[in-house]
């Protein structure tokens, strides 16, 4: 199963998209790029509000291109909201052709005590909520997310993204979701397509796009690794969660014994350092044992040590002397050194 896109689309300004893309029909696709590099383009284009000649868009084999845009089975949030102003919250939410399900809807955004209340007396992350639960209630085969934290300031934007990174991993629909801040769904990813100028320059899993993208972008991708860990003890004196994965353990801040396994951890390349010997004082609560797998040059002149760790993959970025000064070699057991303040943690 998949959605193909293939074409060309030109505007009148001069700007060309020009791809042939196969995206997987499940799980989260994040479309990732600059503004201007056609991400929101193709967006528009997938859901019908733009039918650019020749440009053919086939999900699990059935076209969409000659279908217009109310005949397609897709919801679609964009960065404002657009709500109906003289309409309460619980208004818009039964504005969906057919709903019913507006009390469970509304359970899970979080929006129960303010059903009552207009749009015009919400918060900015209260609106995007409104609007992503109305997305959320229409009956669609795929979910278009359009930069929808783009316009919510830094505070409402770390409140509302664990809620849409969870329910991303829980849909039973595939969802495409649009942004230029790859912090954003790096955990929820299972499929990154990096756009840029009107073409795609990498496509494939998130850890994969970035091992192996050799452009001035790259930096920008440093996932390093996400890891899967299960919950395994709470230290409520120093607000300090344990997770475990094979024998490894990790640190991280925050009480994370109600939070559903596995859980995705983060943990960028270019927080990540390598030791011969585990340091005997340090305030680095995380020393895990790692064994090198391989070396590969970055596009900024450092070097990727892929490490394996219980059977997972992490990396670390590393400089030239520090691969002298360590005398790396492949096959070499090694200590990974990794701040707990440096991971990010989410549902996985």
């Amino acid at each position: 199963m998949s959605l193909r896109l293939k074409g060309t689309a030109e505007s009148a300004s001069g700007f060309r998209l020009q791809l042939d893309l196969k995206l997987p029909s499940t799980g989260v696709t994040a479309l990732i790029g600059a503004s201007g590099a056609g991400k929101s383009t193709l967006l528009r284009i997938i859901a019908g509000l733009e039918r650019p000649d020749g440009f053919t868009v086939a999900f699990d084999g059935q076209r969409w291109d000659p279908l217009p845009a109310h005949r397609r089975p897709i919801s679609m949030t964009l960065q404002q909201p657009a709500l109906f102003p003289h309409l309460t919250v619980a208004g818009n939410l039964k504005a969906v052709p057919g709903v019913k399900a507006i009390d469970e809807a509304a359970a899970r955004f979080g929006l129960q005590g303010l059903l009552a209340r207009k749009p015009a007396t919400l918060s900015g992350g209260q609106q995007q909520r409104v609007a992503l639960a109305r997305s959320y209630l229409k009956p669609a085969a795929l979910w278009l997310l359009d930069e929808p934290l783009a316009a919510l300031d830094p505070l409402a934007r770390s409140a509302l993204a664990p809620m849409l990174s969870g329910l991303c991993r829980t849909l039973n629909r595939p969802v495409i979701y649009v942004t230029h801040a790859l912090a954003e769904v790096l955990q929820i990813a299972d499929h990154l397509v990096i756009v840029e100028a009107g073409a795609v320059i990498g496509s494939g899993p998130p850890e994969t796009v970035a091992a192996e993208l050799d452009h001035p972008l790259s930096p920008l991708i440093d996932t390093g690794a996400i890891l899967e860990a299960g919950f395994d003890a709470y230290d409520a004196k120093n607000d300090l969660s344990a997770l475990r994965f094979g024998r490894q353990r990790l640190w991280v801040r925050g009480d994370l014994s109600d939070a559903p396994s596995p859980l995705r951890v983060q943990i960028p390349a270019r927080d990540l350092s390598l030791a011969l010997e585990p340091p005997a004082r340090t305030s680095i609560l995380n020393i895990l044992d790692v064994t090198l797998t391989g070396l590969a040059p970055a596009q900024d002149g450092t070097l990727f040590a892929e490490l394996d760790c219980a059977g997972q993959r992490l990396r670390a970025r590393i400089t030239r002397r520090s691969l002298e000064n360590l005398d790396l070699k492949l096959g070499m057991a090694l200590f990974a050194l990794v701040k707990s303040v440096a991971l990010d943690v989410r549902p996985g």
